[in-house]
């Protein structure tokens, strides 16, 4: 690691946290022993992860991981279990109509594509694996802000504005609350050219066990393969029997 960028403070809270790799509980003095920082410094760093809950202290006053370190674990777990399960189903369906599949999540103000089919031989999308894409003018962003909490939604566009990528593109808060209404009511996304020309997209929620947005689940192809409002709807339907499978296995059902 280069000098001029190491923070010093944060590797020491890191080294305390990567003493619990080893232990479950630890005292003051096992890591004061371990790590050899001087005790005032411990302290603070110790203070610091306990107040913001990455470590907590039990009845005798040692040292465990706190909740924090908890729901960060669980966000990656839930992650790698959305892709394993994924791969069974999607890989096939892909090929089964002959379009490209996202499985995408909102991680932090950002739409993250953590999973990508695309049948032999067919057009290969712009997206990547880990790629962001825009919230407002894809199947997969406005299918996640649909589900969102409207304090996230409004944070989310402050972040990344409301760019127009193509005549389609919905530019003002207005429209995209209108939009969104309407994707809930409807129960799937359609993403009209909006953010490529030529391009059309449909995506569904994949909602846990309380209702709540996980994912976003979609089929991405030319907009001559998307050529009616029926065409559109059995899509859509075919979509949501394979979340609907999706979820049930993860346990969201």
């Amino acid at each position: 690691m280069k000098k001029n960028y190491h923070a010093s403070t944060i590797q020491r809270a890191i080294d305390v946290l990567n003493l619990f790799k080893e232990e479950h509980k630890l005292s003051f003095t096992d890591i004061q022993e371990e790590l050899k920082f001087n005790k005032s410094t411990l302290f603070r760093v110790l203070y610091t992860l306990e107040y913001n809950n990455y470590i907590s202290r039990d009845e005798h006053g040692r040292y465990e991981l706190g909740i924090n370190m908890f729901i960060l674990g669980n966000q990656i777990s839930k992650s790698h279990k959305l892709i394993k399960v994924a791969d069974q189903y999607l890989k096939q369906f892909s090929v089964q109509i002959n379009m490209t599949v996202h499985l995408g999540i909102l991680d932090g103000y950002d739409v993250i594509i953590i999973e990508k089919y695309y049948p032999p031989g067919n057009i290969k999308m712009f997206s990547r694996i880990g790629s962001p894409v825009p919230p407002h003018c894809t199947g997969q962003g406005k299918t996640l802000l649909a589900y969102s909490p409207p304090k996230l939604v409004e944070r989310v566009i402050n972040h990344h504005g409301m760019k127009r990528y193509t005549p389609q593109t919905i530019t003002t808060l207005e429209q995209l609350y209108t939009e969104l209404a309407i994707i809930r009511e409807r129960g799937y996304t359609i993403d009209n050219s909006e953010h490529e020309k030529h391009i059309k997209c449909v995506a569904v929620p994949v909602l846990n066990d309380r209702g709540l947005i996980e994912a976003a689940l979609s089929i991405t192809g030319l907009v001559m393969d998307f050529s009616s409002d029926a065409v559109i709807e059995k899509y859509a339907r075919a979509l949501q029997e394979v979340r609907d499978k999706l979820a049930k296995e993860i346990g969201y059902i």
